[in-house]
C-alpha cells in the first residue's frame, strides 16, 4: 500500500507518521489491495481533489501570484467551537506537540471525512469542532503516546444556497458557514415590499425553521437568525399581517406581526416606552370584516390581547397637555422644556444651566406664539443677579445666538460687507479692509451701532467691538459743496427771470 503525505512548505511530516506509512508499505499484498487499502486510496484521492478545489476556488488559498492576498469570508465575531458545524471544504489546522512538534493543514472532503495519512478517516461532517477536536485526539491518541494534539479552524468554507420567494433576485447565492439567513437574502437582492421579514423559511433536511430577520436588526437578537450550512434553502413568504405602532414609542411604525402575537408583543418591537408615554393604557384601533371601524382603550392588564391584521396601537403621550417652551441656539441643552403655571425666565435660564463658549448670553431673543419677539440679556436672569422677571407662555421659543464674530461696514465705502474682527483693530483699518471710502466718504465721519442697537460717533481711530456695525458718512467738504453747488443753481435761475421779464 502506498501511502501518500503532503508536505507543508518549510515543514516536514512528523517522523512517527512516515515511519507508520514506511511500515505500511512494506506489507505483503500477495491478495490485491485490501478493502481497508482500497477504501484509504479512496479517500487519498479525495483529499488531493479537494485541496485542488481549494485552491483554485481560492478558498484560503493564494489563488495567483498577481492577486497575492487571501480570500477569507468576514467574520461578525469569534467562531464558538461549541456552535460552529463543519462540512465539506472547512480547512483546519492541527497542532501537534511532543519531542518533534509539527504542524499542518487538513481539508473536510466532500464525503464529510478528514483523512489522516496513516491513520485513516474520521467523521467531521455534522459535528461542531469541540467534538471533533474531541473525537481526533481520541483517533490519534490510539497509534501515539506522550502527544498533545490541538485543532483549530483554519479557514470557514464556502458554498451555495438558493433563496427564492420575495426577493429581488431569486436564486443561488454563495456564502460562508459564518454568515447567517439574513445574508444570504441580502445578496438575493433583499426582500421586496410583499415579503415577509419576520416568517421567512430556512429548511435544512426534514426540518423547517423560522426566521424573524427583523427581530434580529432591531433587537439582535442571533437566535432569530441562524448561520447557514451546507444544503440549506431560504424561502421567503408574502406577508399575510400587519399593525401599526404610533405614539410615544421609540420607532413608530408598520409592524408584521406573527401568529399569536399581543400588544405587548409589538410595543416591545418598537423598542418601547419613551419616558413620556402613558404606560399603563394604550389605544386600540379595529377594523371589523364589516368594515366598522372601533377604538377602545386596552389597560396594561390586558396587553396580552392577540392582534389581527390592520390593528392600529396608539400610545399616548403622557405630557400631551403641559405647556412647554423651546430653546435653540448656543447651548448644548437644547430642545423642549415643561414650565409650570407662573414659570418665568430666570428659572428656565437656571434649568438651561450651560451655554456654548461662544453663545451671546447679551443678544438673546424670546418669540411669542404671537410673533412679538423680545431682546433678552440673559446676564441678567443668572444666579445670583435679581431684578424682573419675564414671565413664560406655552409656545415661547428662546433663541440664544452665537457671538457675531465679524464688523459689518456700510454706506460711503468701495465694497460694503462683514469683515471678520479683529482686536483693537481702528475704523480706518476696517474700512481699509473693504477698499475705503468712496469719493464722498469720511473715515473721520463714523457712526458706531453696537449689537445692542446703541449707536456712537466714531473717526479713524475709534476701536470696533466684535458684531458692530460701522456706517461711513459723506465728508462735510463733499456737503458744502453739493450746498453750494444748489445756490448758485438757483441764482443763475434767478436772474434769468428777471432778464425774461424785462
Amino acid at each position: 500500500m502506498i501511502t501518500q503525505t503532503r508536505r507543508i512548505k518549510g515543514t516536514r511530516a512528523p517522523s512517527a507518521l512516515c515511519a507508520l506509512a514506511m511500515v505500511a508499505a512494506l506489507l505483503p499484498a500477495a491478495t490485491g489491495p485490501s478493502v481497508a487499502q482500497t477504501r484509504e486510496q479512496e479517500i487519498v484521492k479525495q483529499t488531493q481533489q479537494a485541496e485542488i478545489s481549494a485552491r483554485e476556488t481560492g478558498y484560503g488559498q493564494v489563488v495567483s501570484e498577481q492577486r497575492g492576498v487571501w480570500d477569507i469570508p468576514k467574520l461578525e465575531k469569534a467562531v464558538d467551537p461549541d456552535r460552529y458545524v463543519l462540512g465539506p471544504y472547512d480547512r483546519l489546522l492541527v497542532n501537534l506537540v511532543g519531542t518533534e512538534p509539527r504542524t499542518f493543514t487538513i481539508v473536510v472532503l466532500p464525503e464529510g471525512d478528514v483523512f489522516l495519512p496513516g491513520m485513516g478517516a474520521i467523521r467531521a461532517d455534522g459535528l461542531t469542532l469541540n467534538e471533533f477536536r474531541r473525537d481526533l485526539v481520541a483517533e490519534i491518541g490510539k497509534h501515539f503516546r506522550n502527544l498533545e494534539v490541538f485543532c483549530y479552524l483554519q479557514e470557514p468554507r464556502v458554498f451555495r444556497v438558493f433563496v427564492t420567494g420575495e426577493v429581488a433576485r431569486p436564486g443561488a447565492v454563495d456564502v460562508s458557514a459564518v454568515q447567517r439567513v439574513s445574508d444570504a437574502i441580502e445578496k438575493a437582492g433583499s426582500i421586496i415590499s410583499e415579503g415577509s421579514n419576520r416568517r421567512s423559511l430556512l429548511i435544512r433536511g426534514s426540518d423547517t425553521i423560522y426566521v424573524d430577520v427583523l427581530r434580529y436588526v432591531l433587537k439582535g437578537e442571533f437566535d432569530s437568525n441562524p448561520f447557514l450550512s451546507n444544503g440549506d434553502r431560504i424561502q421567503v413568504p408574502v406577508a399575510k399581517a400587519h399593525a401599526v405602532v404610533r405614539g410615544s414609542v421609540a420607532k413608530s411604525a408598520v409592524y408584521e406581526i406573527l401568529p399569536g402575537e399581543t400588544v405587548a408583543d409589538m410595543i416591545d418591537l418598537a423598542g418601547g416606552f419613551t419616558g413620556e408615554a402613558v404606560r399603563d393604557t394604550v389605544l386600540l384601533t379595529r377594523i371589523a370584516e364589516d368594515g366598522t371601524v372601533s377604538t377602545f382603550e386596552v389597560p396594561e392588564d390586558r396587553f396580552d390581547t392577540v392582534l389581527q391584521d390592520r390593528d392600529e396601537i396608539n400610545v399616548m403621550d403622557g405630557m400631551a397637555g403641559a405647556k412647554r417652551v423651546y430653546v435653540f441656539g448656543a447651548t448644548p441643552q437644547t430642545g423642549h422644556y415643561y414650565i409650570t403655571e407662573g414659570e418665568g425666565l430666570r428659572t428656565l435660564v437656571g434649568r438651561i444651566s450651560t451655554f456654548n463658549l461662544d453663545a451671546d448670553l447679551s443678544a438673546a431673543t424670546l418669540e411669542n406664539v404671537d410673533g412679538t419677539i423680545t431682546r433678552v440679556d440673559l446676564k441678567r436672569f443668572i444666579p445670583p443677579e435679581k431684578g424682573p422677571d419675564i414671565p413664560l407662555a406655552d409656545g415661547d421659543i428662546l433663541h440664544i445666538p452665537k457671538v457675531d464674530q465679524t464688523v459689518a461696514i456700510g454706506g460711503e465705502v468701495q465694497l460694503p460687507g462683514r469683515v471678520s474682527y479683529t482686536a483693537n483693530w481702528t475704523v480706518a483699518q476696517y474700512i481699509g479692509a473693504v477698499g475705503g471710502p468712496t469719493r464722498e466718504g469720511s473715515i473721520d465721519r463714523v457712526i458706531i451701532i453696537s449689537t445692542t442697537g446703541v449707536s456712537r460717533s466714531g473717526n479713524r481711530d475709534s476701536i470696533p467691538n466684535s458684531g458692530d456695525v460701522l456706517i461711513v458718512k459723506r465728508s462735510k467738504t463733499r456737503i458744502f459743496a453739493d450746498v453750494f453747488g444748489g445756490f448758485i443753481g438757483l441764482g443763475t435761475l434767478i436772474i434769468s427771470i428777471v432778464a425774461l421779464t424785462n
